[in-house]
């Protein structure tokens, strides 16, 4: 009997760190593919003194979890630090987040569609300072680093501070108002690497009556509205239908590993969305990554774009259906 057909081994096998951890936190997990985290339910979440809840999205990659925090007017959040990486994206709300990393301590200034980062395992508290309840979208690499190192106790109580990690951008203000850099196509751009980081963010937005091209990579992506209105079409090589997911500002959806997705204006004023992934511009960690952050001596392995040409043609009419009856003049792509 070869070693691929020996009986599984008695006992636990196939066992997933994180997910076990997860549902021993006590707080609501959020499947499928995408999530309104404007109106999704949170419960008491005692780790970070505030309520929560955690979404595990079908999209998901190996890499990358969302955690939900709402933190009620005028309160402040527990004290925390942890190894993993955050990136945090203000749903609602107002407010500031204090960290102390090598003895200096510092504090960022957040409002609605503001993203921010404190740098790995320092010391940090939300304070929510407004009158509204505010809510904290928190994309970190926890899965992957809880699968590895499968220890609680070493991933939020280690007492070291990674003092390399001081500097850099720790914030964008808004989201919304961020200047890109357009491209051709009436599509612009900006990727960001937030306090020195490993976890990147990319802001896009789509002119109206503008879409971009299909593509897919080796690692998933998560994904938030944050102006206008669009939505994207998702599905696997040679299937003959799409999954389409609508978004706004408020909606998270995760685009899966190795599948095709394509991103559609479908309203009368620009959208914009922010994606994030595993891999930054400083730190790209994946030779996928560094292929799409422009480094053409790597081999971007499973990452493919689709040219306008090359796309099947229900896609195009799929979107000016989309758009009929919308004050919007469509731009359409070079080959559609």
């Amino acid at each position: 009997m070869s070693e691929l057909n020996q009986p599984a081994p008695p006992g636990k096998f196939l066992v997933d760190p994180y997910q076990e951890w997860a549902k021993g936190e006590g707080v609501p997990i959020h499947t499928g593919a995408a999530a309104d985290l404007l109106k999704a339910e949170t419960k008491t979440w005692a780790r970070f003194g505030a309520k929560g809840a955690m979404c595990h999205l079908d999209g998901r990659d190996d890499f990358l979890t969302v955690f939900l925090l709402e933190i009620a007017p005028g309160a402040s959040a527990a004290l925390r630090r942890h190894l993993y990486e955050e990136i945090s994206y203000v749903l609602s709300g107002s407010g500031v987040t204090e960290f102390e990393l090598a003895g200096r301590k510092q504090t960022i200034e957040w409002g609605p569609r503001s993203l921010f980062a404190v740098p790995m395992n320092a010391r940090y508290r939300h304070r929510n300072t407004s009158g509204a309840q505010a809510r904290i979208a928190c994309v970190n690499d926890l899965r992957y680093l809880f699968s590895l190192y499968r220890n609680e106790k070493f991933i939020f109580e280690t007492p070291v501070d990674f003092s390399e990690r001081d500097g850099g951008t720790l914030s964008v203000p808004d989201a919304a108002a961020l200047k890109l850099q357009e491209s051709k196509n009436g599509i612009a751009s900006a990727p960001l690497t937030l306090a020195n980081g490993t976890i990147g963010a990319d802001v896009v937005e789509l002119a109206p009556g503008t879409y971009q091209p299909a593509s897919r990579q080796m690692q998933g992506a998560h994904h938030f509205g944050v102006a206008g209105e669009g939505y994207t079409l998702v599905w696997e090589e040679g299937a003959q239908d799409f999954s389409r997911i609508d978004w706004r500002h408020g909606i998270v959806f995760a685009a899966p590993g190795m599948q095709f997705h394509q991103h559609f204006n479908a309203g009368a004023a620009p959208a914009r969305y922010l994606g994030i992934e595993f891999g930054s511009l400083r730190d790209p960690m994946l030779r996928s990554r560094r292929a799409a952050y422009g480094d053409t001596t790597v081999y971007a392995a499973g990452s493919a774009t689709v040219a306008y040409a090359e796309q099947d043609p229900r896609i195009h009419q799929l979107w000016l259906d989309t758009i009929a009856g919308k004050d919007v003049a469509p731009r359409t792509p070079a080959g559609a």
